[in-house]
């Protein structure tokens, strides 16, 4: 079983990636924007970056979900896998 402290290490390292990337890509989205209001690359790079800061946090269940499955933690586990589904049946709602 892998000590709590390496799964909140990792988890802790998804986020910041997953929030760097996401910076990263809104920057650029608004840049192209303000280069070109009607361009269609600004609104892919705004859009693409708006999914992926919404994508960050469900990435991290996944992670500790496999991570609880991986050590043997099956009720955890099970829980995480449930929170996944949730957030993925929101999101098929959410798109109509």
């Amino acid at each position: 079983m892998s000590a709590p402290t390496d799964l909140a290490l990792r988890l802790g390292r998804l986020l910041g990636v997953g929030s760097r990337a996401s910076t990263v890509v809104l920057a650029a989205g608004l840049v192209a924007y303000l280069v070109d209001p009607a361009g269609a690359p600004a609104m892919w790079l705004l859009d693409t970056g708006l999914i992926v800061l919404m994508a960050t946090p469900a990435a991290r269940v996944a992670v500790a979900a496999v991570t609880y499955a991986r050590d043997g933690e099956w009720m955890f586990a099970a829980m995480a896998a449930a929170v996944l589904g949730v957030l993925f049946v929101g999101a098929v709602f959410a798109t109509g």
